[in-house]
């Protein structure tokens, strides 16, 4: 979830959808930026909106809220990870499309800062019912697409027909979970990891057929 979005100095709120699309995602790149240098409570409105080159009125039109920010940071990352999800599904088998989404939403500079993100609003998740509501509800919606692409597999033949796919989605989330931690703040090696993530999750699922080296 790494936006690449121009600031626009212009601080009142653009006429047609598209400009209003392009200047929420400006808003929220800055937003995020913030974030991960200074934490959610300590980056203020004043910070944020001078980072995404808007004025704080014009902020507030968008996001009257700090937590609205945070919602709307948990709905990108949301899309994003549907997206990795959908990744695998295309893949001609399950091995070659674990492999490659596991390398896109793990490996590469601006990855790890989202990562550090994701660790934010789990901490903000914690103490603020609110945005836990928004978290879980993600959670289900990763769980139950996860546990679909299983499913889907199992009918293809390639994945064990002994795995029930909701708990297996669920463990396999809370590996990527475990992950996120990791290479956010220990010296682990995402390349390794990556691999080792993969082999783990096709052997759980009792695919034998197209091993990752």
């Amino acid at each position: 979830m790494s936006r690449q979005i121009r600031p626009n100095s212009s601080l009142g709120r653009p006429a047609n959808p598209e400009a209003r699309a392009n200047r929420r995602e400006q808003i929220l790149a800055g937003a995020e930026r913030c974030f991960v240098r200074k934490g959610f409570h300590a980056a203020t409105t004043a910070e944020i909106s001078s980072e995404a080159g808007v004025s704080v009125a014009n902020m507030y039109q968008y996001f009257p809220t700090k937590d609205d920010l945070i919602r709307a940071l948990i709905q990108a990352d949301l899309a994003e990870d549907l997206g990795l999800v959908r990744l695998v599904d295309e893949a001609d088998t399950l091995a070659e499309g674990l492999e490659r989404t596991i390398r896109l939403s793990t490996t590469g500079p601006e990855k790890l800062a989202n990562l550090s993100l994701r660790l934010e609003i789990l901490a903000e998740a914690a103490r603020n019912l609110r945005i836990a509501a928004e978290v879980c509800e993600a959670d289900a919606q990763m769980t139950a697409a996860v546990a679909d692409m299983i499913a889907r597999r199992q009918q293809a033949g390639e994945v064990s027909a002994d795995i029930k796919p909701a708990p297996a989605a669920e463990l396999i989330l809370s590996l990527f979970d475990g992950m996120i931690g990791r290479l956010a703040f220990a010296d682990s090696d995402p390349e390794a990891l990556a691999r080792a993530a993969t082999q783990l999750i096709l052997a759980s699922l009792g695919v034998t057929r197209h091993p990752v080296d």
